[in-house]
């Protein structure tokens, strides 16, 4: 934190002005954070800490998008199955999926060239952005219309990863001409980033394990608690 402090201060000798810092969702990040003076409880948040050069101007603090991702994953995988106030997210809606395509889908005429080789998008250690991806909702809500008894009670699953979804689509916005969510933050576009954003506050403060247990309570809620950090910053 210190050497982040006087790198700022050295930046801004020389007219660069810092107005964000990201860093990675890790345990040390977390550290740093807290001895820069953020707060990333869920009940009293801070997003910002003193530029150390000039006492009106404070820094915005992100963490990585990806990182969260992945927390967020092996969380969902953990508790396999995650409550909050729109239904249930349950993890065997994706292996039923995998199972699904392994076994029938190159046969069903019905089902979208777009749902092929879903294997090769799900359920990887290291594919947790195509995991809480539009299409993978898309092809549970397809699943879905057909009626399968697996995927009969998934709706929960659908709204839960579309939202993660959404949340990464903002946070990892690079391009000034990006369309929709992914697009940059402007006047025209606040209103619908910020609508997802009051969304995910809601919903992630009432995310619960089988037992009822709040998430953003317990040990793996840093995925979480990162998200609504962003939003804040």
């Amino acid at each position: 934190a210190q050497l982040l402090r006087l790198t700022i201060g050295k930046l801004s000798d020389i007219g660069i002005t810092v107005l964000a810092v990201t860093s990675d969702a890790t345990a040390h990040s977390v550290q740093m954070a807290k001895a820069l003076g953020i707060h990333i409880d869920g009940d009293d948040m801070k997003c910002t800490f003193q530029h150390p050069s000039s006492s009106s101007q404070q820094i915005a603090y992100f963490f990585d998008s990806c990182h969260l991702l992945r927390l967020i994953r092996n969380a969902f995988q953990n508790f396999q199955s995650i409550q909050f106030i729109n239904g249930i997210a349950h993890w065997q809606h994706l292996v039923e999926l995998v199972a699904l395509e392994e076994q029938e889908l190159s046969n069903m005429e019905r089902i979208p060239s777009t749902l092929a080789n879903l294997k090769n998008h799900v359920l990887k250690v290291n594919s947790a952005t195509q995991l809480f991806s539009e299409n993978v909702a898309s092809a549970l809500e397809y699943l879905l219309s057909l009626d399968l008894p697996p995927f009969q009670n998934c709706i929960g699953t659908i709204h839960f990863l579309r939202l993660i979804n959404n949340l990464f689509d903002i946070f990892n916005s690079r391009n000034c001409y990006g369309k929709g969510l992914k697009g940059p933050l402007l006047p025209e576009t606040y209103s619908k980033i910020n609508h997802v954003l009051i969304e995910a506050k809601t919903i992630f403060v009432t995310l619960s394990d089988t037992s009822n247990n709040q998430i953003i309570k317990g040990k793996q809620k840093l995925g979480f608690l990162g998200f609504l950090l962003n939003a804040e910053s």
